[in-house]
């Protein structure tokens, strides 16, 4: 995990009070689910159209690793080591250098500002986070940008759970090889909805969000000498309170594991 570098920074409104504080953190592994879409013999239209459309709910997913461990780590406020956003949780293959972001902002019960986190008085946090960076792996180099902007509630007092809500934007462009030699270049973009998604806090038995959905809408490019493919792909994601969740895939259901060792693929068809 990338350490956070540098300590908090503020910024003041007019009226003197603090507003945000805001950490940077640097380096870092990123972990961007892209296979390659191969247009080698055998492969007809029908199977390179499914084939990218499970490329684009890769990189969705692992979006979702990202969320999972912001979510169910500490929220580091006071004194804990926080979950780092936009690092993911122990995807690996790919290597590079990731930046970021996160800006928060902290609430009472009564939704008033507060100057500082309150283990106990603090109801919720807003959070507005960036990451980007440039990954590479095999034959594929790719260029990623993902945001969010999420509240978390329920934190008042002795919490047991957490609520998270708010959404996200994602955006990677690469260029890589064929297994035949020809060169491609992918492009997708999309937008992420998070939903009452209810998680634990950290120490629980089940580490894995309770309920909740979340829910991606992408859009793929794929360019190749043959011509380019783009195909629109929703993605709807169920939370259950366990590693192995279902997701809807352009209607069509698969399971993610939440829990897949690094290099694996999570998605894997019901």
């Amino acid at each position: 995990m990338a350490p956070w570098r540098g300590a908090p920074k503020t910024r003041n409104d007019e009226a003197g009070t603090m507003k945000k504080s805001r950490w940077v953190y640097l380096g870092g592994v990123l972990a961007v689910a892209l296979t390659l879409v191969a247009c080698a013999d055998g492969t007809g239209p029908d199977n390179l159209d499914d084939a990218i459309v499970m490329d684009v709910a890769l990189i969705a997913v692992d979006g979702v690793l990202e969320e999972v461990t912001l979510w169910s780590g500490p929220m580091g406020f006071g004194g804990a080591p926080a979950a780092v956003p936009g690092v993911p949780g122990g995807r690996g293959g790919f290597s590079g250098e990731t930046s970021g972001t996160r800006e928060v902002t902290f609430y009472n019960e009564d939704g008033l500002e507060q100057a500082a986190y309150d283990a106990l008085t603090t109801e919720s946090i807003h959070i507005v986070h960036e990451v980007s960076g440039s990954i590479t792996r095999d034959n594929m180099t790719a260029e990623i940008e993902r945001s969010r902007e999420m509240t978390v509630s329920g934190l008042a007092g002795e919490e047991v759970t957490r609520t998270w809500n708010g959404s996200g934007s994602t955006s990677v462009d690469g260029t890589g090889v064929r297994p035949d030699g020809g060169e491609r270049s992918h492009s997708v973009r999309g937008a992420s909805t998070f939903a009452d998604v209810v998680v634990p806090v950290p120490g629980s038995e089940s580490r894995y969000p309770l309920s909740g959905t979340v829910t991606h809408s992408m859009v793929g490019t794929w360019t190749t000498p043959e011509g380019t493919r783009t195909r629109e792909v929703e993605i709807v994601i169920t939370f259950n309170g366990t590693a192995v969740v279902v997701a809807l895939v352009n209607g069509d259901e698969v399971e993610i594991d939440l829990s897949t060792d690094p290099g694996r693929n999570p998605l894997r068809r019901r």
